[in-house]
This record gives structure tokens, C-alpha cells and sequence, in this order.
């Protein structure tokens, strides 16, 4: 991320090391540890050391991710996803359901059994010892209109498994970039507590020499417990942060992450996807074409509806084997064992009341529903697009004015620095410089951040996050 915070168009500001350059301090034996704090151990750049200089140091045993490797999982095996596409494969079986009703129907049987007086049918058929039955659909256009509103229903679910997979990785992006700046910032935060603990002990020596009251010794204790409460707070949130991310992604919370700062350097990706969104239309955000498609669904349903005032015509078929004790022979001039007719069945429905109408009328009123959802979506997401455009117009302004606040810190620092060595200003003063400077730095590395997160809601609201991160 090192690179890809820089997503202003400008590289990371360097390091600062206002400190590395020599300069004359005290005489005393005090003094000469403060120096030798200060330059040899690069005080300010251990403070606030870039994120590039600290990648990598996580535990032994943590996995890596960077971030396309989290959305590469998040389009893979994210819950939201997985449970989008069990619906494609339920809407696919329903549409073989339908499919299969215009299959040949074969069934086979028996009505065998005893026979006083007149052979009576048994539930439809005349008593037999074995009986085949053929049935084929030829012509029935409510099943028609059913197969292609369930083929409708099956697109809408691969569009639906596709919004699904943006918003997820979406939603992982946020939490991944959250959870790089987290560990950044736990990195910088310890480095600071560092200082706060070495500049503690050499306060306490000067209080010793007289040199310093024993208020400010109380003071510079009370920076080293807010140091470490402000470590201690930023470390919570960032196993959350893990925690939160591995559910997202399906991993066992057993297994530990490492981002992996400037990894995969999405910001160049996100930046260019950023600038290529702004003139595509939000009619083909994947929400969109998914609630299109359940409308045209609708509109067959509706069809299908109408249609059963249709008559039907299926090509049937029937074979029986009868029996003498059944007492054919009493009751009809010839007995014949084996039996078989081939034929059309036509049904027109004459009279089928208000059951029809009101069908038709409720799937209405769903396409009627439908199409709100779409007009709202629709808005919602055209609204979504202007938010994340004025929240990367605004993360783009607040980055400059970091740089402007880090490079002020900085100065501030040589100006001291200088009146230190004079004996002008006191070690106190200059150590609340040095925290300002680190604070700024951390809020350049947060801005960095935030442009990243605007962009991916930038693309997020076209529908094109799986289209840049395609390879």
C-alpha cells in the first residue's frame, strides 16, 4: 500500500529525519545521552518511520495477504457468495423441473381385483391385471411461459450472484484497507511509546541533577501511560479488524494475517477504474440487470397466468391386460385379453371463474413492485456514485492539507532543534514537537487511505470492481 496510498498523483513525502544531522547539545552528561538518542538511533525516523519500512514484520507464523489476494478469496469463497450461487442453482433446478413437464410420461400399474356383478373403473380404468400408460405434452403455452419466466429467474440469480460478489469484495476491500492502516498504525504507535519510554528515563535523570522539577517528570510518566493506552487501544482494533476479515473471507480464526503493504499496489488499478467509471451508466450495475431480469420474469408469470383460459393438447397412449374373473364375459359380447388405444386429448377450459383474473392481477401488482425497487435502486445507486465522488474529492483535499501540516511539523522541529542547542528551548517542548510531527504523519498515512476507500467506492457504484481486479 505504500505506493497505492500515494493515489494523489504524488509519491510518498520522505521520511522525516530532521534528526539525523548533527548538532551541538550540552556539555552536561545528560545531554550527551539525548544526543546520542537523537542521531544514533535516528529518533523521529523511528517515530514515524514510512509504512514501507516496516512491511513484513508481523508474526512468524501469519499468512501474507495483500490485497488482491483478499479479493480474489472474496469472490470466491465469501458467504454472501456461496449462498447467491446455492439460489442460481435453485433456480437452474426449477427451470429443469419445468422442462422435464414436457417430457413423455410413462407410468404402469395394476388394477387387479375381485369383481361382483358389472367390471366398475378403478380410479379411472376398467379392472386389469397390468395397464400402461403414455403421456405426451404437445401444446401447452402456460408451460411455455413458465420455462422462460424460470429462465429469466435463473439469469436474475447469476446477475444477483454477481452483485453479491461486488459487494463483497467491496465490503472486503474496506475492511482489508482498515486493517493494513491498523497495523501501520500499531507499528507507529509502539515506536512512539519507545520514545516516550527513553525520553521518561532521561527526564528522570535530569530531575536527579536538579536540572528539571519533579512535575515534569510526572508529566513525561503521563505521556508514556497515554502512549501505551493509545498502543493498546489501536492493537484491539486491529485483531478485531482480523477477525472481521477472516469471516468475511471464510478463513478459520485460527489462522493468522500479515497485510502486505504495497503488496499488489491496487491504487493505480483503483485510480484508473476510478477515472474510467465516471461516464459509464448505473443501468448496467449488476442490482440493475438482476431486478430487470425478475421484472421480465414477472411479465411471464403474468403470461402464464392468462394463459390457462388455453386449451392443451397431449398425444396419449394406454395398454391393458384384463382377465376373465373380472366377469367381462357376462356383461360384453367378446372378451379380449390384450388391449391398447392411441389418441389426442384436447381440453378447453370453459368456465374457470375469478381464479384466473386474480392471478393475473397479483403478478401485476409484483411487476409493479419490482419496478420501484429498480427505479429506487437505481437512484440510490446514482447517489451512492455522487457520495463516493465528493468522499474522494474530500479525501484528495485532506491528503493535501496533511502533506502541508506534516512539512509545517517538520519545519517547527529544525527551528527547535536549533534553539535547543542554544539552550533556549527545553527538552519538554521539543518532544511535543516530535509528537506533533508523528500525529501529522499518521494522519498523511490515514488520508492515503481514505483515497484508496473512495475509489473503490467510486467503481463499487458502477459495478466494475470484479471487472478491475479481473486478472
Amino acid at each position: 500500500m505504500c505506493v497505492a496510498a500515494g493515489q494523489t498523483g504524488s509519491a510518498w513525502p520522505r521520511p522525516p529525519v530532521s534528526l539525523a544531522r548533527p548538532r551541538t547539545l550540552m556539555k552536561s552528561k545528560v545531554a550527551s545521552s539525548i544526543r546520542r538518542i537523537a542521531i544514533t538511533t535516528g529518533t523521529t525516523w523511528m517515530l514515524v518511520a514510512p509504512p514501507c519500512a516496516t512491511a513484513g514484520t508481523g508474526p512468524e507464523d501469519a499468512v501474507p495477504i495483500g490485497f488482491r489476494d483478499a479479493v480474489r478469496l472474496a469472490m470466491g469463497q465469501s458467504p454472501d457468495v456461496q449462498i447467491a450461487r446455492l439460489q442460481v442453482e435453485k433456480s437452474s433446478s426449477d427451470l429443469a423441473l419445468v422442462r422435464a413437464e414436457r417430457s413423455l410420461q410413462v407410468s404402469a400399474g395394476s388394477g387387479l381385483g375381485a369383481t361382483s356383478g358389472i367390471p366398475q373403473s378403478i380410479q379411472g380404468a376398467a379392472p386389469s391385471v397390468a395397464q400402461v400408460t403414455v403421456r405426451q405434452p404437445v401444446v401447452d403455452l402456460g408451460r411455455l411461459r413458465r420455462a422462460e419466466g424460470a429462465r429469466e429467474l435463473v439469469r436474475s440469480g447469476e446477475l444477483a450472484s454477481q452483485a453479491a460478489s461486488e459487494r463483497s469484495v467491496y465490503r472486503v476491500g474496506l475492511l482489508y484497507f482498515d486493517f493494513e492502516l491498523s497495523t501501520l498504525e500499531v507499528e507507529r504507535l509502539d515506536r512512539e511509546l519507545q520514545r516516550f519510554e527513553e525520553i521518561e528515563g532521561l527526564t528522570a535523570a535530569r530531575v536527579e541533577e536538579g536540572v528539571e522539577i519533579p512535575l515534569t517528570l510526572s508529566r513525561a510518566r503521563l505521556d508514556t501511560a497515554r502512549a501505551r493506552e493509545r498502543l493498546a487501544s489501536a492493537e484491539t482494533d486491529s485483531v478485531v479488524l482480523e477477525a472481521d476479515l477472516k469471516s468475511k473471507l471464510s478463513l478459520g480464526q485460527d489462522v493468522r494475517l500479515q497485510p502486505v503493504p504495497g503488496g499488489d499496489d491496487p491504487g493505480a488499478t483503483l485510480a484508473d477504474a476510478a477515472a474510467r467509471t465516471r461516464s459509464e451508466p448505473v443501468g448496467d450495475h449488476p442490482d440493475i440487470a438482476a431486478l430487470d431480469a425478475r421484472i421480465r420474469a414477472a411479465r411471464h408469470r403474468t403470461a402464464e397466468a392468462r394463459s390457462a383460459r388455453l386449451p392443451t393438447l397431449d398425444v396419449v397412449g394406454q395398454y391393458s391386460l384384463l382377465a376373465r374373473f373380472n366377469n367381462y364375459d357376462d356383461f360384453f359380447r367378446r372378451f379380449q385379453r390384450h388391449n391398447w388405444q392411441v389418441g389426442v386429448a384436447f381440453e378447453i377450459p370453459m368456465f374457470t371463474g375469478r381464479s384466473i383474473a386474480e392471478r393475473v392481477a397479483r403478478e401485476r401488482l409484483h411487476e409493479r413492485e419490482l419496478a420501484l425497487q429498480r427505479d429506487a435502486r437505481q437512484a440510490a445507486l446514482e447517489v451512492d456514485g455522487l457520495r463516493a465522488q465528493a468522499r474522494l474529492q474530500q479525501a484528495e483535499r485532506l491528503a493535501k492539507l496533511a502533506m502541508q501540516e506534516l512539512e509545517f511539523a517538520r519545519q517547527n522541529i529544525d527551528v527547535l532543534l536549533a534553539q535547543f542547542d542554544e539552550g533556549r528551548v527545553a527538552l519538554d517542548e521539543l518532544e511535543r514537537a516530535r509528537l506533533v510531527e508523528s500525529t501529522a504523519w499518521g494522519r498523511l498515512v490515514t488520508s492515503r487511505y481514505e483515497i484508496a476507500k473512495a475509489r473503490l467506492g467510486v467503481v463499487y457504484a458502477t459495478g466494475r470492481i470484479r471487472t478491475a481486479f479481473a486478472d
